[in-house]
């Protein structure tokens, strides 16, 4: 069933606009009385009916609603250091894919790529687009967030108030799966 994110949705009816609702209109070629899953971007997903379909607008009714049943049960935040040009863009779509739930850039004394805070702003709008589609694609229903970037200090900091945190580093010693309790290997 087709799946969009959608923050209008009140009283049992919601609205789509947009390219979405172009999307629906035009190239998946809906019709009213069939149905598609929205999400509220927040962790709730919503069985929905169409009752008209325009290029414009789309409306619905919603017949259920539930928590998200392909959501993480475990809350990860990536923090990676800041790689050279469009590469941020593929770990974005692809942290998001695997369940990632915020990713935070960090500035390290040997990254090549220094945006300025002004400048990553911009190119956040991008990131959040391309986070918002890989949530689509593998049916989250949460859109996790890209955050500006920090120095490593802030991110040691920050890490230091979670209940747990693993750094991964090519070099390092032992292999992730012996850190995580017994858990066997995969193969």
């Amino acid at each position: 069933m087709p799946r969009f994110f959608c923050d209008a949705i009140a009283g049992g009816k919601a609205v789509i606009t947009g390219e979405d609702a172009a999307h629906i209109a035009r190239s998946l070629r809906m019709q009213p009385g069939e149905r598609l899953t929205l999400s509220d971007g927040q962790g709730t997903d919503f069985d929905c009916v169409l009752d008209l379909v325009t290029p414009q607008e789309v409306f619905l009714t919603v017949l259920e609603s539930y928590p998200c049943r392909t959501e993480p049960s475990v809350y990860v935040r990536l923090y990676m250091a800041m790689p050279k040009a469009e590469k941020l863009e593929l770990i974005v779509q692809k942290a998001v894919e695997l369940g990632v739930g915020e990713i935070i850039p960090v500035l390290t004394r040997r990254c090549v790529s220094r945006p300025d805070p002004k400048s990553f702003e911009k190119k956040r709008v991008r990131l959040a687009r391309i986070a918002a589609e890989a949530a689509k694609q593998s049916g989250r229903g949460v859109v996790p967030q890209v955050e500006l970037p920090v120095t490593y200090k802030q991110m040691l900091a920050d890490a230091a108030r979670n209940d747990a945190a693993f750094f991964c580093y090519e070099a390092g010693g032992e292999p992730l799966l012996s850190r995580l309790g017994g858990a066997e290997t995969i193969g």
